[in-house]
């Protein structure tokens, strides 16, 4: 093996070593920070800053250097339109929908460079067909994430709008308008549901009908309750009538709504434990297998046969976790 190879892998694993220690580090000082942060007082003229804000205001500036690159191009403009819906209100003014698709190539680019890293310790050939792989990998690894908070952000919402209906409808009991009932539930709740809240009263605050503000609402966070507000203020501003008999029909049939589902989950809760653990059970299985033997499964790698055979466990094992969780799935 060539003496520069060596030299340059000697050198890669010094700056991790190096990166690793002073992270170490710094992670210990904010830790001891923290602790005193209690029994000290502090001026009102400070202004230090941490080597992860230093760090994270850098890395920032960068980002938003190369997404004015990016922006440049009409069609990574139009892809970004579709990352809108992952912006919270209270970074509105601080991202934009670039941002994100700079973010992805970022990542694209730094797992082909971890992939070199490896095959230069493994001391292996380049292949570009491995770094192309593992350049999509990276660059669709933000889409997971963000799919998997903007789930969670939806459960919340679920979960908390009931909440904003049972305020907004005690303001209009109490003589208040919608804009300013819609003002009281973004004040008086918090998390998901406030954020998005705010956004209705900016939109209304625009000039926006309420049928457009909650129909943008509900194309956010694409849950039907949302769908059933838009219709109903929809058809309560072209026919009239009272707002306060219609929002106390929504919020009884938000609440029968949630008792009816609440029951049925604690009915299905230990079949879906029992999925869950079936689900998970394969997987265990194979690492365990894997850590005890690490060659047991070649032989399926090394013919044909056993390929077609891994394809139809896979497949199978696919359509038994989709078949499931349709079954299991609670509609009302």
């Amino acid at each position: 093996m060539p003496i520069y190879v060596w030299t340059f892998a000697g050198a890669i694993f010094l700056i991790i070593i190096i990166v690793i220690l002073n992270i170490l580090q710094e992670y210990r000082n904010v830790k001891l920070a923290k602790r005193f942060d209690n029994f000290s007082l502090k001026s009102y003229n400070e202004h230090e800053s941490s080597f992860f804000d230093e760090f994270s205001k850098k890395l920032n500036n960068f980002i938003q250097k190369l997404s004015k690159i990016l922006k440049k191009s009409h069609v990574l403009n139009d892809y970004s339109k579709h990352y809108e819906k992952y912006i919270e209100y209270s970074l509105k003014n601080q991202k934009e929908c670039i941002d994100y698709v700079t973010i992805k190539f970022l990542l694209g680019f730094l797992f082909v460079i971890l992939n070199i890293i490896a095959v230069v310790f493994k001391l292996k050939q380049i292949n570009p067909i491995s770094y192309l792989i593992t350049f999509i990998i990276g660059f669709f690894v933000l889409d997971i994430a963000l799919i998997i908070n903007y789930n969670k952000k939806r459960h919340d919402v679920e979960g908390d709008l009931l909440k904003a209906i049972i305020i907004m409808n005690n303001s209009f009991k109490s003589g208040k308008n919608i804009i300013q009932a819609i003002s009281t539930v973004k004040n008086e709740l918090d998390g998901p549901i406030a954020d998005e809240f705010k956004r209705i009263y900016l939109d209304i605050t625009y000039g926006l009908s309420l049928e457009v503000v909650f129909e943008r609402f509900y194309e956010r966070i694409k849950l039907e309750d949302a769908k059933y507000i838009a219709s109903s203020l929809t058809l309560l501003n072209k026919t009239g009538g009272n707002i306060v008999k219609v929002f106390s029909t929504i919020e009884k049939s938000f609440f029968n709504k949630k008792r009816m589902y609440d029951e049925l989950n604690s009915l299905t809760s230990s079949s879906i434990f029992v999925y869950r653990i079936l689900v998970f059970m394969p997987i265990a299985f194979t690492l365990i297998i894997l850590i005890l033997n690490p060659t047991y499964f070649n032989p399926l790698f090394n013919n044909p046969l056993g390929i077609i055979l891994l394809l139809l466990i896979l497949i199978l094992y696919i359509t038994y976790i989709i078949t499931i969780k349709k079954v299991l799935k609670v509609k009302i």
